[in-house]
C-alpha cells in the first residue's frame, strides 16, 4: 500500500496515537506494524520483567507472509529462529506395544497429514518474543502497568487508561492484546457478561523441553520429526527445537472435573501425575514421560468457546490474539491467528491514517478509529472463533472421544482434512483487501 510522504521523502505520522496492551506474540507484531508505517505506539505491559514461558510454537507460511507484510524484519526474526518443518501431522498409535525405534524409516507413522501451505516455522517461544523485543525502542514500552479502566476523557477527545499503580496514560485507540485472561476484554464486555472470562475446556496441558540427547535413546529417528502420539483420553505433541538441540514435549490429559484454582491457569505438578495418565500407553511413550522433569506445571486448558464475544470491538477499544478469541493449541495456530488480527488492524489503521491525512470528507478522528476496528471485527472475529471451534475439536478427535470415529486413521485423516486447509491455504491479502475495501465502504457511507 501506498505512504503518505513529506516533501524530502520521509513519511509523516499518523494524526493519531494507539495504547497497545500486552507485548506478547500478538502485541509486539502489530507495534512493529504501526512503528513501519509511522504511527505513534505505546506497549504497555503488566509484567515488572519480561520474560516468556519455554515452550514451542509453530508459524504457518501464511503466518511468516503477514509477518512480512507487517514489517519484513519480523519475518526475517522467524527465520532466524525457527526450524522449518515440511510436514504436518505424523501420527502413531500412542497404545501400541511394538518397539517403533525398529520400523523402517518409510513405515514409521501410522498416519501421516501433509499440512498443505509449505508446514511451519517451528521455534521456542522464548527465543521469538526475545527476538521482536529486541526490534522495539526501549521507549516505547512501558512495564508494570497492569490496567483497571479504560474511559473517554473529559474531552472527549482521547481514551483514558489507568493502570493499578495509580498511574494513567492517554491515547487515541487501545488495542488490548493481554491474553486469555484479558482485564480489556472485560472493559468491552462488562464484567457481568459471561463472554468476559474464558471457560476451562477440561483438559490438563504438561510442557517442557527435554535435552535431544536424552530424547534421541528414546525415539530414535522419531525425536528429529514432529510427531503426535495418540491415544484414548490422552495424546503427545513433540518436535525438535532450538536447532535440534531440544524436543518441546506437550503432553495433554483429559480431566472431566473443573479447575480447581479460580485464578491461576498454570500450577505445580509433579512428574508423578502425568506418569499415571499415559500408563496404559505403549513402552516407548511410557519412557518419554519419564524424561519429564520432576516437577514441572500444569497448565488448564481454557478457550473462549462456550461464551464467545458478539464483537471485539467497543468504540475506539478492541481485542486480538487470545484476548479476543482464546483458544487451545491443538491445531497449533493461536499465534497465527493473532498475526492475522494484527494484518486485518494494520491494513485498516493504515487506511485511517491516510483518511485523516487527506481531511477528506470531514471525518473526524473518533470516526475514522471506530470504523477501523469495526471493519477489522466484520472481517476477522467470524473466522477466528471457528479456530477456537475447530481446535476443540482437533484435541477430541486425537484423544479417540469423537464417537463416530474413535481411532480410525482414516476417520481421523478425512475429518482433519475438512479443517485444516481453509484454516492454512488463507487468502491472507484477499483478507486485506476485503478489509479496506469495506472500510473505505464506511468511511464513505
Amino acid at each position: 500500500m501506498s505512504k503518505s510522504q513529506t516533501t524530502n521523502g520521509h513519511q509523516e505520522p499518523a494524526p493519531f496515537n494507539i495504547a497497545i496492551i500486552g507485548s506478547g506474540l500478538v502485541g509486539l507484531p502489530i507495534a512493529l506494524g504501526l512503528i513501519h508505517r509511522n504511527i505513534p505506539v505505546t506497549i504497555y505491559e503488566q509484567t515488572h520483567a519480561l520474560k516468556e514461558i519455554g515452550a514451542g510454537i509453530g508459524i504457518s507460511g501464511s503466518g511468516k507472509a503477514c509477518l512480512n507484510f507487517l514489517d519484513p524484519k519480523l519475518a526475517e526474526t522467524l527465520e532466524t529462529v525457527a526450524n522449518k518443518s515440511p510436514t504436518g501431522y505424523q501420527c502413531i498409535d500412542g497404545f501400541s506395544q511394538e518397539d517403533v525405534r525398529l520400523r523402517p524409516k518409510d513405515k514409521l507413522f501410522d498416519m501421516v497429514y501433509d499440512t498443505p501451505g509449505g508446514g511451519s516455522y517451528l521455534c521456542h517461544r522464548a527465543q521469538l518474543l526475545a527476538a521482536m523485543i529486541d526490534l522495539v525502542s526501549p521507549d516505547r514500552l512501558k512495564l508494570g502497568k497492569r490496567v483497571d479502566t479504560i474511559t473517554r476523557g473529559e474531552d472527549n477527545e482521547k481514551m483514558v487508561i489507568k493502570f493499578c499503580d495509580g498511574t494513567s496514560a492517554e491515547a487515541d485507540g487501545v488495542i488490548g492484546c493481554d491474553g486469555i485472561k484479558s482485564r480489556v476484554r472485560q472493559i468491552i464486555a462488562g464484567i457481568d457478561n459471561p463472554a468476559s472470562y474464558p471457560r476451562y475446556a477440561h483438559e490438563s496441558a504438561y510442557r517442557c523441553l527435554v535435552d535431544m540427547d536424552e530424547a534421541f535413546p528414546v525415539l530414535g529417528h522419531l525425536a528429529k520429526r514432529q510427531i503426535l502420539f495418540a491415544g484414548h483420553g490422552a495424546h503427545i505433541m513433540a518436535y525438535p527445537v532450538a536447532d535440534f538441540k531440544y524436543l518441546n514435549v506437550a503432553a495433554f490429559v483429559r480431566d472431566s472435573g473443573d479447575w480447581p484454582h479460580d485464578q491461576k491457569h498454570t500450577v505445580s505438578a509433579n512428574k508423578d501425575d502425568i506418569v499415571d495418565s499415559f500408563s496404559r500407553f505403549g513402552p516407548y511413550v511410557r519412557d518419554l514421560v519419564k524424561l519429564l522433569p520432576d516437577e514441572l506445571n500444569r497448565w488448564g486448558t481454557f478457550d473462549t468457546l462456550d461464551h464467545p464475544l458478539s464483537s471485539f470491538t467497543n468504540g475506539r477499544i478492541t481485542l486480538a490474539g487470545d484476548a479476543a478469541h482464546g483458544t487451545t493449541p491443538h491445531l497449533g495456530y493461536g499465534a497465527g491467528m493473532g498475526i492475522e488480527d494484527a494484518t486485518v488492524l494494520i491494513a485498516v489503521l493504515e487506511q485511517a491514517a491516510m483518511v485523516l491525512k487527506k481531511g477528506d470528507r470531514g471525518i473526524s478522528k473518533e470516526d475514522a478509529l471506530v470504523h477501523a476496528f469495526e471493519t477489522y471485527d466484520s472481517v476477522h472475529r467470524e473466522r477466528a472463533q471457528w479456530l477456537v471451534r475447530i481446535s476443540r475439536r482437533q484435541g477430541e478427535l486425537v484423544k479417540w472421544e469423537v464417537p463416530e470415529i474413535g481411532g480410525d486413521w482414516d476417520g481421523i485423516y478425512k475429518d482433519m482434512d475438512e479443517r485444516i486447509p481453509p484454516l492454512l491455504l488463507f487468502d491472507w491479502e484477499g483478507m486485506i483487501r476485503q478489509a479496506t475495501d469495506e472500510f473505505t465502504r464506511r468511511i464513505h457511507s
